[in-house]
């Protein structure tokens, strides 16, 4: 027989509650990712008091002073990496997405990262490898690493990051990784410490923003050893559907580097 207090637990576990994070979606260019709180927020569209939101179930909405609804949202992993602070470029979803399905990436996974950026595909990576995995991320400039926490804090993920403000040069402290990512802009310099660390059979991925970096990196990857070398760009086009004038979105995030993987063998 259910407990008696089993519907109030259920509500608990869906109520939002102050801290936690909300995606308040009015359309494509009206929205916020914030955390509930007793702060006010001012749009285009009117203001509305994020207190609003705390108690509420996602789904529901609340309405500016203006009479425009805003609803309350799960937040998505895409919104979480799109709205990190910029102080880098920042790696996409369209390119985060081919790294996580390219690579094992998976609940208890110990990941390498140098080149933490602004935390965008750090974000991803700490999401997949909860509970038990860790990210373990490598930033030689530490105004990017302090924004970069700040964004995966923000996220709820930092539990799952261990943030290190040092450059790499012979190789990472940790050994048997799943997986490596070195985004950083001479990616051949730590193919070697890569090497070393990754367990065998795992892989490691990059990105190069020119042709040049892209056929260093690649040639050198196979002077390592590493084999199932794969190099290319993905590319992401909307479509906007209108009743009678379906098309193509005009703009779209057309080129932000080529990723490369690579798997490491015992030789």
């Amino acid at each position: 027989m259910p407990c008696k207090n089993s519907r109030a637990i259920v509500l608990s576990l869906i109520m939002i509650k102050e801290g936690d994070l909300v995606f308040i979606y009015n359309d494509d260019k009206h929205n916020f990712l914030l955390k509930a709180s007793k702060n006010t927020i001012h749009t285009a569209k009117g203001f509305f008091k994020l207190q609003d939101a705390i108690g509420r179930q996602f789904g529901e909405k609340i309405t500016t002073n203006l009479g425009t609804d805003f609803y309350l949202l799960r937040p998505y992993l895409y919104e979480m990496i799109m709205k990190v602070r910029r102080q880098t470029q920042i790696l996409y979803p369209k390119d985060i997405g081919m790294i996580l399905v390219k690579s094992q990436i998976f609940p208890g996974a110990k990941v390498i990262e140098s080149g933490i950026g602004s935390g965008a595909l750090t974000t991803a990576l700490a999401n997949f490898v909860r509970p038990e995995g860790k990210v373990h991320s490598y930033e030689r400039n530490e105004e990017f690493l302090k924004n970069a926490k700040k964004n995966i804090e923000k996220n709820g993920l930092s539990q799952w990051v261990e943030f290190n403000l040092m450059e790499i040069s012979g190789e990472f402290p940790q050994k048997d990784a799943d997986f490596v990512m070195i985004d950083i802009g001479s990616q051949w310099e730590l193919i070697d410490a890569a090497y070393k660390s990754l367990k065998g059979g795992a892989r490691l991925a990059t990105i190069c923003p020119s042709f040049e970096q892209l056929s260093r990196t690649v040639f050198s990857l196979e002077e390592k050893g590493f084999i199932n070398i794969e190099s290319m760009e993905v590319l992401v086009r909307k479509i906007l559907v209108r009743k009678g004038k379906t098309r193509p979105e005009q703009r779209m995030p057309s080129h932000t580097g080529w990723l490369v993987f690579a798997t490491k063998i015992l030789l």
